[in-house]
């Protein structure tokens, strides 16, 4: 597709007061990091807000942070809901949900500490275990056992033995549970994961500024614990990434911190732009790490970032429709990401949105621009505001400059003009001159000048970005 621009504009030059007439253009395909699909369910207000998956069956079940809290059950490759189940009136809003084997248990905000049994193959509720007077805000499972965090000041951490619980061998509760108090101070761990050996357990706790506590399990003896740095403030969610755990921030704008869990020591960290705040969700896909913002853009939309976890940047973004925000859960299954939405006043419902985390062809550029000219010379750009939001999923290596005089109505091969940056794509032969070094590209330094052109003449111009994948 050809994507055009007419500009009847004089660029006049000082000293030669030549005149150059521009039809810029931009060629374009298909755009990715992209949306591949969505299922909105009827929430009220709630949200979706904690997901488990069985990836053998590429089944997910998600919760819904309502009153009362409610569990949907999806096939991840339809994306059709397949089960709903509603708990106890009075078991109000969600907080963690957690699966071991085909059971799958569910904190609960009211009433206090309730932890809510589910048969996640026949969508049925068990009954419930009253873990604790508070809330519990966190959790996950370490082989036979769940653990979990209670929002208390301080927070306290427990140990529950799921399997025997399932097996009804828990009549003496002590025997089945274990719990310690945290620091004075520390409290609301919002986050919790293992090493890969799961012989560790790290909370990311909602504190200012933020801090990570590790501790050993089954035992749950305090190792050690790492303050952030001013300003990297209440963690928000966190995930492992080989020993490296990944934190982001409540703050606006968010941030990304990366640790190495081994040692404790904070390694680096990512500044997101403005409107990307509070990181909520992260679906760690190879060496990337994709983001998703618990807040709404002005337009009613929210955002997923791709994160390169090596080198802690910001490769490509992707915008959620409109009405699709508050972000606060995901969860990855084959090369899909899905992130759970939360519904509004107006609403009325919220919103599972699937994203393909594959690079494809880079998104429409912009038409060219100028931003000065001489007689027989212009300088052109193609720069967009928010540049990784429309590269495919993948950073830009090549960009193409085409022109063509107006009066030809056909783009061939012969049009193309030379090189912002050497492209991988084009055709070698045609190479004509280069003007910028690939490292210019990466940070987004879109320009070119074409010279050689002669006066008084209309001519139209064109783009065709690369990345990985291909030309756009």
């Amino acid at each position: 597709n050809v994507h055009v621009l007419t500009i009847s504009t004089k660029l006049l030059d000082m000293a030669h007061s030549a005149r150059l007439l521009l039809v810029l253009c931009a060629l374009s395909n298909v755009c990715g990091l992209f949306r591949d699909g969505f299922e909105v369910v009827e929430t009220g207000p709630g949200g979706f807000f904690g997901a488990v998956v069985d990836e053998t069956t590429g089944t997910a079940w998600f919760g819904v942070d309502d009153s009362p809290a409610r569990i949907i059950r999806v096939n991840l490759d339809t994306m059709q809901i397949t089960g709903k189940l509603e708990l106890h009136p009075d078991e109000q809003r969600l907080w963690c949900f957690v699966k071991l084997g085909s059971y799958g248990y569910v904190g609960v905000e009211s009433p206090g500490g309730r932890l809510v049994g589910i048969d996640l193959d026949k969508m049925d509720r068990l009954g419930y275990s009253t873990a604790s007077k508070y809330p519990l805000l966190a959790g996950t499972v370490i082989q036979n056992y769940g653990y979990f965090s209670a929002g208390s000041n301080p927070s306290t951490v427990m140990r529950l033995h799921l399997l025997q619980m399932q097996h009804g061998e828990c009549k003496d509760w002590s025997s089945c549970r274990y719990e310690v108090s945290l620091n004075q101070g520390e409290e609301a761990v919002r986050a919790m994961f293992s090493d890969a050996e799961e012989k560790h357990l790290f909370l990311a706790m909602y504190t200012v500024p933020g801090r990570i506590i590790k501790m050993e399990v089954p035992s749950l003896n305090r190792i050690s614990d790492l303050q952030l740095h001013a300003g990297e403030d209440k963690l928000l969610c966190g995930t492992r990434y080989l020993e490296a755990g990944l934190f982001g921030t409540a703050t606006s704008p968010g941030q990304l911190i990366k640790v190495d869990l081994r040692s404790m020591t904070r390694v680096s960290s990512l500044h997101f732009i403005s409107g990307e705040d509070r990181p909520a969700s992260l679906v760690v896909h190879g060496k990337y790490v994709f983001v998703g913002f618990g807040s709404a853009w002005a337009e009613g939309t929210s955002s997923v970032v791709k994160v390169d976890i090596e080198r802690m940047v910001r490769v490509a973004a992707v915008v959620t429709r409109q009405g699709q925000t508050w972000l606060y859960t995901g969860l990855g299954y084959k090369s899909w990401g899905f992130f759970g939405t939360r519904g509004t006043a107006t609403t009325k419902h919220a919103t599972i949105v699937r994203l393909n985390l594959q690079p494809t062809f880079p998104g429409v550029p912009v038409p060219p621009t100028f931003n000065e000219s001489g007689a027989t010379w212009i300088t052109l750009n193609w720069l967009r505001e928010y540049p990784e939001y429309h590269n495919g999923g993948a950073p830009i290596i090549g960009a193409r400059v085409l022109l063509r005089p107006a009066n030809h109505h056909d783009w061939t091969s012969e049009h193309v003009y030379g090189y912002a940056a050497p492209d991988p794509a084009a055709p070698k032969d045609r190479i004509i001159r280069v003007h910028e070094e690939p490292l210019r590209l990466t940070d987004h330094g879109y320009v070119a000048t074409v010279d050689e052109l002669a006066p008084e003449t209309a001519y139209k111009f064109a783009v065709i970005l690369t990345n990985e994948v291909g030309p756009s």
